[in-house]
């Protein structure tokens, strides 16, 4: 297994930009001027990106300092023999606006998705084709209910019960009121018991309990959206022609291609540990001594990652507070390829859906429209049950176990790679979910500034924006702020 390159050159960076700060850090806080710069990012993700090449674009000197020894944060592509297998954010809606205007600036090419066979049922001890789920004895959900296949239950009752008319005015004192457990919320609503229980098996969440139901109504009505009716959204599906894409070559060819334009070599593998902010400035420390003085910073690490950076002088409380109870949801991804058609020996659909320690198997076509590979994607509990395990282990566990609950994928089905963003000490998880309550009380100060000196971006301080768009967009936000502002 290999990771893409960055087209940077680590060599030049230790070289040439380390050795002139490490000798100013020795020196008295007067001659850091020599090698300071305009502006340090502190995380190199598409919000870290996004902020540093606007802020190259306006002139200034700007260094992205990153943790991880690649650059991508969250989207990240795993290059193996058997295939590349993207295990972070790789959806490019058609209203990614500024994704896909960086995808034109890097000379990116998007492509269509490839498609995915449906999914088949393992749920209450049996195994169920996608046709027959309606009737099935194993579907147990209520009345109109039973229609719904168990993948899409979340969206569509969060949906039938989502209040938000206008997703820019969203934090309305009145849907601030569902700002309350989503699972309490739908059991308001009629929703049953176990189409609570399916959904908590594929929600992207740490727990229904946990959750905001304003929370998923607005990740959802942005999703939901109409591609008509505002000039912003009219003009975005227009440059899609309202269809999703992926980064040709994986998610990481995106990543590699921004960077490739950045002016300054990012410095990798380098955890930042402190930062302190003053009047005329922040200076920055990073875990191997290496210290950098510049004119503002924009912080995009998650904030999962920020509660362990020491910040002088003290956030405020309620910045503290926002940073300390930040919620991640899990997710851990076993990549298989089958070896044979399984499917045609059980004449079920590909995937699978379960509550029984798999969740969610995708099967993915390849260019030939053919299952050419399977993402068994795990979510929250099951994700941190199966960290427990050694890669190997996982991996064996994982095509055990999906043996057992499908028969015809036993000696048909080889596991090849894994990533779990859980056990990433950089994220710590993956998406940052808001739970009841925090929208009201901790939402207000996710992305609020510092001393006007330090700034903070990335997904977990969006607004309405989602995935790779909601990154982009805060990272541009903060680069205009530091421009505008300093």
């Amino acid at each position: 297994m290999k990771k893409i390159s960055t087209g940077l050159n680590r060599r030049r960076v230790i070289g040439g930009l380390v050795a002139a700060p490490v000798i100013a850090g020795m020196a008295p806080r007067r001659a850091w001027a020599a090698t300071s710069f305009d502006t340090i990012v502190i995380g190199g993700g598409m919000a870290g990106l996004s902020a540093a090449l606007t802020l190259e674009a306006a002139g200034q000197r700007v260094l992205i300092v990153e943790a991880d020894e690649r650059l991508g944060g969250r989207c990240y592509t795993l290059y193996t023999d058997e295939g590349k297998f993207d295990c972070g954010a790789t959806t490019i809606g058609p209203l990614y606006g500024r994704v896909r205007a960086l995808a034109v600036q890097s000379g990116t090419e998007l492509a269509p998705p490839p498609g995915r066979d449906p999914f088949s049922y393992h749920i209450n001890g049996e195994f169920v084709p996608r046709h027959e789920w309606a009737n099935a004895r194993s579907n147990r959900l209520f009345g109109a209910e039973r229609d719904i296949r168990p993948e899409a239950l979340e969206f569509k009752l969060v949906q039938d019960h989502n209040f938000i008319e206008d997703i820019f005015n969203w934090r309305t004192e009145e849907n601030l009121a569902r700002d309350m457990p989503i699972d309490a919320y739908l059991r308001s609503k009629g929703v049953s018991k176990e189409a609570l229980r399916l959904i908590a098996v594929a929600s992207n969440t740490v727990s229904l309990s946990r959750t905001s139901a304003l929370f998923q109504m607005r990740e959802f009505g942005r999703l939901a959206l109409p591609q008509t009716g505002s000039a912003d959204r009219e003009v975005y599906a227009a440059a899609a022609d309202g269809q999703y894409h992926y980064v040709k070559g994986g998610a990481s060819v995106l990543i590699n291609n921004l960077a490739n334009l950045l002016q300054e070599e990012p410095r990798l593998g380098d955890p930042v540990i402190g930062v302190d902010v003053g009047e005329d400035g922040v200076d920055i420390e990073t875990r191997s001594g290496l210290r950098l003085r510049s004119r503002a910073a924009i912080c995009t690490a998650p904030y999962s990652a920020l509660d362990k950076i020491r910040i002088s002088p003290k956030l405020s409380d309620d910045k503290r507070k926002a940073v300390a109870k930040s919620d991640y949801t899990y997710t851990t991804h076993v990549f298989c390829v089958p070896t044979d058609p399984y499917w045609e020996e059980d004449g079920a659909s590909a995937g699978l859906y379960t509550d029984a320690g798999l969740d969610r198997v995708f099967a993915n076509r390849g260019p030939d429209g053919e299952v050419a590979w399977l993402d068994i994607w795990l979510n929250g509990k099951t994700a941190r049950r199966m960290d427990r395990l050694s890669e190997r282990e996982l991996m064996q566990r994982a095509v055990d176990r999906l043996g057992e609950l499908r028969p015809s994928t036993r000696g048909r089905v080889r596991a090849v790679a894994a990533y779990s963003w859980g056990k990433n000490e950089f994220v710590q998880g993956n998406k940052q979910v808001m739970r009841p309550g925090q929208l009201r009380d901790i939402f207000p100060f996710m992305a609020e500034p510092f001393m006007r000196r330090l700034r903070f971006a990335g997904e977990h301080t969006r607004d309405y924006e989602a995935g790779l768009e909601a990154a982009a967009e805060t990272g541009m936000r903060e680069a205009f702020a530091v421009l505008n502002d300093l």
